[in-house]
């Protein structure tokens, strides 16, 4: 057994040899990882300290938990592939989720016990060792413990504190259990040692994601994917991608403390919508009775790292989907990835609570208007609204309205669009009345926007090849233009008087600013009728 403690700035550094450190790099790797079947996560909530349980608020990321199990909980989550839900619940964090790994926890809920050193529970240990706050103890073949001194006055936050912040220190002993050692860069979540009254390393750094990656492998494009769920009439629908065909097996967070830490399953669930879609709740998908609040998973039935998806938030215990008043709440966000430009409008959808009598949509900044209609009420768990352009790429934020109050802000993540493209926000031209050309891509990008009367290809050998101009014969020019840093812009096009029924065509060619090389890449066509 080895134990891989967590000190206070000064203290030496205690049973930290055989750590393996590539060269040039400031994270190290114990060795080994975590199997599917030593995902769980469970804590023994004995804490002695009043303030490492005063944190009574239930997040509706974090359902059914308050105090410790909720910090614990986040901090396991940090560690995961990918935004845990809307990436929302904590103060002091922009994003919960930041591993980008093959790697991602299953929360269990509560401990009955200690329970032995493979037994991946976390416990306080009364009295202290020096400058030691935590210990985790390894290998991790077969699992891992973490316990926590009570002779440190922990406190579970969740906003700024002066005593030591027990989510800090648990994302760091996490790190050991899945196979990190100590990193030599100051400031990251894996730095030896950590001052009380902060809170800093809850998030991880670079040098963190970059450790996680190397034992877990970059998150792969084929793992499952949850991106959202839902609760209507007894019936959980999971949507995402990637899930298998047939036999998928659907992970919950166990409903009462105690048991072994295996999650309980849901087996032989096959999916529908080519992969997206899994449904539990009527014959022969049933949910399992002892399922309750907290993470669901989904797992293809391999063996691999990239075999089981993300952790999403549910709280099993609303299964009607019904509301008890009050300000808004939002637990999912579809889609999770919103470019900044699309070929229509981009249409998020909102599940949640206390959707009904929402007043107020501001996404960004920008008020939505009710008239003409930018949103609409589907239900009280359910609101959609159009996406307007935002001003920068990243993470912005939507808040909801109601006569209770206003909701938290909401993250919803903005991307470049991928490839270039263009578009218009209407479906017909206007004789001799100008018109707005959208087009985006990656900041930098050069656009040659160009239209045409006719289709066929205008191909210029080694250069380009537009796929309108009927050789050469229509194309003309519409402007040069640089995608600026919020991904998109606009191209004003006055348009002069053309007979009704006329069709011209539109295509942007592009020089991009992360390939600046020859020939240039061709986005979509965009096709509009004059109407009169």
């Amino acid at each position: 057994m080895r134990l891989s403690p967590l000190v206070l700035p000064a203290a030496a550094l205690v049973g930290a040899a055989l750590l393996l450190q590539p060269a040039g790099i400031g994270y190290s790797l114990i060795g080994g990882s975590l199997g599917l079947s030593q995902r769980d996560v469970r804590v023994y909530n004995v804490f002695a300290d009043s303030t490492a349980n005063d944190n009574t608020t239930i997040d509706s990321q974090f359902p059914g938990y308050d105090g410790a199990e909720l910090v614990i909980w986040k901090a396991a989550v940090e560690w995961g592939s990918e935004p845990h839900g809307t990436g929302g619940g904590d103060p002091l964090q922009s994003e919960l989720g930041s591993g980008g790994a093959n790697f991602d926890p299953t929360w269990q809920g509560n401990a009955t016990q200690v329970g032995g050193p493979d037994h991946n529970i976390h416990s306080p240990l009364s009295g202290s060792s020096g400058g030691v706050l935590a210990y985790c103890e390894t290998p991790i073949s077969n699992g891992w413990r973490i316990r926590y001194y009570e002779g440190w006055q922990w406190d579970d936050g969740p906003g700024n504190q002066s005593n030591w912040d027990l989510q800090s220190v648990a994302t760091h002993e996490y790190g050991h259990a899945i196979g990190m050692g100590h990193s030599s860069v100051g400031g990251t979540t894996m730095y030896p040692s950590i001052a009380g009254g902060t809170e800093s390393q809850r998030s991880l750094n670079a040098d963190d994601i970059a450790g996680v990656q190397a034992i877990y492998g970059v998150k792969s494009a084929t793992k499952p994917r949850i991106t959202s769920t839902s609760m209507a009439g007894g019936i959980l629908t999971i949507h995402g991608v990637n899930f298998a065909a047939v036999d998928n097996e659907v992970w919950f967070t166990q409903a009462a403390a105690g048991g072994n830490g295996t999650p309980v399953k849901a087996l032989g669930i096959d999916s529908t919508g080519g992969g997206t879609k899994l449904e539990l709740g009527a014959w022969p998908n049933f949910i399992p009775s002892s399922a309750g609040p907290g993470d669901v998973l989904v797992s293809n039935g391999g063996s691999s790292h990239g075999s089981l998806s993300n952790a999403w938030p549910i709280d099993l215990t609303t299964p009607g989907g019904s509301c008890s008043g009050g300000v808004p709440e939002v637990t999912s966000t579809f889609p999770p990835l919103i470019a900044a430009l699309t070929p229509g409008l981009t249409e998020v959808t909102l599940l949640g609570c206390n959707m009904n009598g929402v007043n107020s949509v501001v996404v960004d900044g920008v008020t939505l208007t009710s008239f003409p209609p930018a949103y609409s009420i589907v239900s009280d768990t359910e609101l959609r609204f159009t996406m307007p352009p935002v001003s920068s790429l990243g993470q912005v934020h939507v808040q909801l309205t109601n006569s209770a109050g206003t909701s938290n802000p909401i993250p919803i993540q903005v991307q470049a669009p991928d490839p270039a493209l263009i578009a218009f926000r209407t479906d017909f031209l206007f004789s001799g009345v100008g018109i707005d050309l959208h087009f985006g891509g990656q900041p930098g990008d050069l656009f040659f926007l160009v239209g045409a009367g006719a289709t066929g290809p205008s191909p210029l050998p080694g250069l380009f090849t537009a796929d309108i101009g009927n050789n050469f014969s229509s194309l003309f020019l519409l402007g040069t233009r640089t995608v600026p840093a919020k991904a998109w812009d606009i191209l004003h096009l006055p348009f002069p008087a053309m007979p009704t029924g006329t069709v011209f065509h539109f295509q942007g060619l592009v020089l991009e600013a992360q390939n600046p090389v020859l020939p240039l890449t061709s986005t979509n066509v965009e096709s509009k009728t004059v109407l009169f």
